[in-house]
């Protein structure tokens, strides 16, 4: 008996007893013969599908197809009627089954390339949220991009109930014109009436959870352009600044990441761009592609960096370890100089730093630090360090041997 009829009389409501035992033997034989099973009855458009097949009717289309004829009351004539009958019942029977069984394949294919997987957010990373929270580093300005006349913006922290973390913040101090710009092409009509913009200040972050899924960590200084829905084709974000990206999976629709020196696309990954001062791209995992500006698409490997200006491109490999870092909650500085080691710092932490000569600046050094730890312990360390004397006064650094 063919478990693939049984299946579609199943559906249909035609199976028998003995049918019925069959089936359930079938689906106790093997783990995966229940699985998928179920994905068939669970699939999105199986209801489309079941409604189709439970109209059909063979035995009523036998009937209108042959209630037209003329009947022959010799007996012999009324026997090969019974037998065309009978085998063109069977036919139209397995038929079915079969017509059933592909298009709802069809539907669970088309179902499974339409999937959307959201990005598995590790530990780490959680625990980062949390500590960026609790040290009060998580704040952003999120506005309507048609409406920037505002003064004041609703501000909304996604580690938080949004009723909870709605507030009212003040914009001071925001930089306008360093504002990514939109382009008419990059979203839909619709798109852009919905499209929000959301900028992080110079000691801040933010991570922020777009329509599909996505978790986007945005560095300070950071301004990201997104609609508040995604379409049925691909997804577009628009960046200026720094944000570690994890991206829902969707093969039917590329992640796409507009950037002043060209777009980054992606199907599913983690990846780090920066648009300070030229594009930057560093893939973590998975695949992207890097398109410059009137150029070809390139496609990177993990462990690669793209970086892209106006004038030149350049594929590198490099230690992702740095990248990974700071979306985790770390700085790690590989063989920097004290000048650009305090640099990344002195914005984090919103002071000012001076160096008592230029050779002290210039030394390179290796380490990390916890993003969240308070300035005091950070300077503690880099002194036992450096063996150099570190005094904070007020809201200004002073390094001296």
């Amino acid at each position: 008996m063919n478990i693939n009829e049984i299946i579609y009389h199943k559906i249909a409501g035609l199976i028998t007893a003995d049918e019925e035992k069959v089936l359930e033997q079938w689906l106790n034989d093997s783990p995966s013969h229940r699985q998928k099973y179920e994905q068939l009855l669970n699939a999105p458009d199986f209801s489309t599908y079941y409604f189709i097949y439970r109209h059909l009717d063979v035995e009523r289309a036998w009937e209108n197809l042959i209630g037209n004829e003329s009947l022959d009351d010799n007996e012999e004539t009324d026997k090969i009627h019974k037998e065309s009958r009978f085998t063109l019942l069977r036919v139209l029977k397995y038929a079915a089954a079969v017509l059933f069984l592909i298009v709802a394949g069809v539907g669970y294919w088309y179902s499974q390339y339409t999937k959307v997987t959201p990005p598995e957010i590790s530990e780490s990373v959680q625990i980062a949220m949390r500590q960026s929270a609790q040290s009060g580093k998580t704040d952003a300005v999120i506005e309507e991009v048609l409406d920037l006349s505002a003064k004041n913006s609703v501000g909304r922290n996604e580690n938080q109930e949004k009723k909870d973390d709605r507030r009212v913040l003040n914009e001071a101090g925001r930089d306008e014109s360093s504002a990514p710009s939109l382009s008419p092409s990059t979203f839909s009509k619709e798109q852009l009436l919905a499209a929000r913009r959301i900028t992080t200040h110079h000691d801040k972050e933010f991570w922020l959870t777009l329509d599909d899924g996505t978790l986007v960590h945005l560095n300070y200084n950071t301004h990201l352009i997104y609609p508040e829905k995604f379409g049925r084709s691909d997804r577009n974000v628009v960046l200026d600044g720094e944000a570690y990206f994890m991206v829902a999976r969707d093969k039917s629709r590329p992640f796409i990441v507009h950037t002043p020196n060209g777009d980054v696309k992606v199907y599913g990954t983690e990846f780090n761009v920066n648009t300070n001062h030229f594009t930057s791209v560093v893939l973590v995992k998975g695949s992207v592609s890097v398109t410059p500006v009137g150029g070809k698409e390139i496609m990177l490997k993990p462990g690669q960096q793209c970086e892209l200006s106006s004038e030149k491109l350049q594929l590198t490999t490099v230690d992702v370890e740095p990248y990974i870092a700071w979306n985790t909650g770390d700085f790690i500085f590989h063989d920097w100089t004290l000048r650009q080691i305090m640099s990344v710092l002195a914005k984090w932490y919103n002071v000012t730093v001076e160096f008592s000569s230029d050779d002290i600046a210039k030394q390179k050094f290796y380490g990390s630090f916890s993003r969240y730890d308070n300035i005091q312990s950070t300077m503690e360390t880099i002194e036992a360090v450096t063996g150099y004397t570190i005094k904070l006064n007020n809201n200004k650094i002073i390094i001296k041997k």
